[in-house]
C-alpha cells in the first residue's frame, strides 16, 4: 500500500489535533505561532542564510587553526535541525507560558491550533525537505504474524506484570 501525501497530512493533522485537545488552546497557540514563524522563516530561505552563516564562521577557525579542514555544512541538515530545534521550543513554551485548558471550548479550540501546527510542520517536510518522497506500507504475511504473536504476547504480559508491581 502506498501512503499519498494527502493520507499523510490527515494522519499528521489528526495526531497534532489530538494533541492540542490534550494540552488546550491558550499552550497550543503559543506553539502554533512559533512554529509557523519557523516554518516561514525557512521557507523563504532562513536555512540557506544560516549555512552560509555557518560556512563563513567555519572559514574563521580555518584561519586560526590552519591544519584543520572543515567542510561546508549541508543546507538540509540546518534546515532539519532548525525545524527540530524550533518545534521543541514552541513546544515548551506553549507548556510553560500557556494556562491549563479550564472548560471543553478551551480543549476544543486546542484542536484546530493543534491540526495548523502539524500540517505546517509535514507541509515544511514534504515540500522541502522530501520532495516526492512516498511511503510503502506492507503488512505481514500469514507466517511471519504467527511466528511473531507470542512474542508480542509475551512481551504485553511482561510490561502488565511490571505495571502491576510498579503501581504497589
Amino acid at each position: 500500500m502506498t501512503m499519498t501525501q494527502n493520507q499523510c497530512f490527515l494522519v499528521v493533522m489528526i495526531i497534532a489535533a489530538a494533541r492540542g485537545y490534550a494540552r488546550g488552546w491558550h499552550r497550543e497557540i503559543i506553539t502554533t505561532a512559533i512554529t509557523l514563524a519557523s516554518v516561514l522563516f525557512l521557507t523563504i530561505g532562513g536555512g540557506d542564510a544560516l549555512a552560509a552563516l555557518t560556512a563563513s564562521g567555519l572559514d574563521l577557525f580555518q584561519g586560526i587553526f590552519p591544519k584543520i579542514t572543515f567542510g561546508s555544512p549541508s543546507v538540509f541538515a540546518i534546515d532539519f535541525l532548525v525545524l527540530v530545534a524550533f518545534v521543541v521550543l514552541a513546544d515548551i513554551a506553549g507548556t510553560r507560558f500557556g494556562a491549563t485548558p479550564k472548560v471543553v471550548v478551551h480543549r476544543l479550540s486546542g484542536m484546530l491550533a493543534g491540526a495548523v501546527t502539524g500540517l505546517a510542520v509535514v507541509y515544511y517536510i514534504s515540500r522541502q525537505l522530501l520532495p516526492s518522497t512516498t511511503f510503502n506500507l506492507t503488512s505481514p504475511s500469514a507466517a511471519l504474524a504467527t511466528s511473531w504473536i507470542i512474542g508480542l504476547f509475551g512481551v504485553g504480559m511482561m510490561v502488565l506484570l511490571v505495571i502491576a508491581l510498579v503501581r504497589k
